[in-house]
């Protein structure tokens, strides 16, 4: 566990970056305030409130922490749910220790305002976690900097210790002096907080971030990260750095359609690797990140796709197919979503200038967004399906003239199948042919529901154009 890091050191970092970064969100009258917060600036240390629906004009700090395995007596005991309602004074000794130590934090920072999930949302029955959880992206982005504990495990351990590393003067000695051994890759970047799906929303949206490692605290922004050493890491690039940019949105539209596209998969195919202790919130733990990301790039998305690169994000092949299709209890997210179903996800076409869509009337959102309108076809010719090493394939005789995917492959007749076409690549697209017939169509292949309701995603896959008919209908996908 580390040891409580040069205070004067953080402070002075976070007051360069007010100064030389435009990392910090500059407040003012009118400025996003969340609902709730915890005022930790009294006279009397012992004591703590939780102010309620009072817009103010002052910086806070949030919290990014794993809350562990906690019973329900510890739930009942630490968090604010509707029958302890905590909006009267309560005492520094009630928290556990890691929210104790992230109080103390924000009190030596010069801060007076703390955000805690478990504090600020009424969890439970008859709380607000769903409503609340929609606001992520104003409560994080709108932070003066976010606190992130990897070290501890659970709320319970703590993160800092009474002796540190430097001397109340801030003068480092022998130990600070020496050569600095940090690996922020391994500290953080692989450390356990960040394997959480919440986690990662909230790392993106942050402007600014303390993390506290097991062996090293880090400062991270815009400008790149320092360890407690003073020494300056290089910087990650390409699409790793868009994690660390607090202005990576207006960033990311400017690099170009393509490096834009490139990222949205490197950031959903991270995220579906994520844990999260409830499948079912897989939907709502990137929801706030995305829904940012659409005002940026103007473009409406709807269970983990943008319509601007819809044939693009359709594309998507599970990795650990064992995993089933998460029991959502009263959204249910449809079968050409990746968030169907638990487990990491990888596409199988990156951004290409030469990929060609259909048409938005041939390939788009219905109305609500939840079905889409498409064009089905059939498999033509003599092809069948066989399988090889690494993944099922399409055959016409010997020859192999597709491959194919499926989301659950014991599962599926490729009698029973269709397809829906979302791209071909090197070929204009002319109401669906192209002029080489050996060119790759990029397909969802697709079953008829029962009761004709439409079609569902079973896979996905590439065939040679020659293969799919150029007869379809109009129908939609679930």
């Amino acid at each position: 566990m580390p040891v409580i890091p040069n205070l004067l050191l953080l402070r002075e970092w976070l007051q360069h970056c007010d100064n030389n970064h435009d990392c910090p969100q500059k407040r003012g009258k009118g400025s996003f305030w969340p609902k709730r917060i915890i005022f930790v600036g009294d006279s009397d240390p012992k004591k703590l409130s939780l102010v309620e629906n009072q817009s103010l004009d002052e910086d806070y700090l949030v919290l990014s922490h794993r809350w562990g395995n906690p019973t329900e007596d510890e739930k009942r005991q630490f968090c604010n749910t509707k029958e302890n309602r905590r909006l009267k004074d309560f005492f520094f000794e009630q928290l556990p220790k890691t929210f104790q130590d992230t109080v103390q934090i924000t009190r030596a920072l010069g801060k007076q305002y703390l955000w805690i999930d478990a504090l600020c949302i009424i969890q439970g029955d008859g709380g607000d976690w769903k409503s609340q959880a929609n606001t992520m992206q104003n409560i994080f982005a709108n932070a003066y900097c976010t606190i992130a504990v990897t070290s501890a495990h659970n709320w319970k351990d703590g993160f800092l210790k009474s002796q540190s590393r430097f001397s109340d003067d801030g003068a480092q000695n022998t130990l600070a002096s020496s050569a600095c051994q940090c690996h922020f890759d391994e500290d953080v970047d692989a450390g356990p907080l960040m394997q959480r799906a919440w986690v990662l929303q909230e790392r993106v949206l942050s402007r600014r971030t303390i993390h506290f490692t097991t062996s090293h605290v880090y400062c991270e922004c815009g400008d790149g990260v320092i360890c407690e050493r003073l020494t300056k890491l290089i910087p990650p690039f390409g699409k790793e750095y868009f994690i660390l940019d607090p202005h990576f949105l207006d960033r990311l539209w400017r690099s170009g359609y393509y490096r834009t596209i490139e990222f949205i998969q490197f950031l959903f195919q991270k995220y579906s690797t994520s844990g999260l202790t409830d499948e079912t919130d897989r939907v709502i733990a990137i929801h706030s990140l995305v829904e940012r990301m659409e005002k940026v790039v103007q473009s409406k998305a709807k269970y983990g796709i943008f319509r601007f690169c819809l044939g693009s994000l359709l594309l998507w092949k599970r990795t650990e197919e064992q995993k089933p299709l998460i029991k959502y209890d009263d959204d249910q997210v449809p079968s050409w979503s990746w968030m169907a179903y638990s487990g990491g996800i990888e596409f199988i076409l990156d951004p290409n200038p030469s990929f060609r869509v259909p048409r938005f009337e041939d390939l788009d959102f219905a109305d609500d967004r939840s079905v889409l309108n498409v064009k089905v076809r059939n498999f033509g010719g003599s092809c069948r399906m066989g399988q090889n090493e690494e993944k099922y394939v399409i055959l016409d005789g010997e020859e192999e003239v597709g491959s194919l995917w499926f989301d659950i492959a014991d599962q599926i007749r490729f009698e029973d199948c269709n397809c829906v076409i979302v791209g071909a690549l090197d070929a204009e697209m002319k109401d669906h042919k192209v002029e080489d017939a050996r060119k790759g169509y990029y397909m969802i292949i697709v079953q008829k529901e029962d009761g004709d309701r439409g079609y569902k995603r079973v896979g996905v896959g590439i065939v040679r154009a020659q293969y799919v008919s150029e007869e379809c209908i109009s129908s939609i996908l679930r």
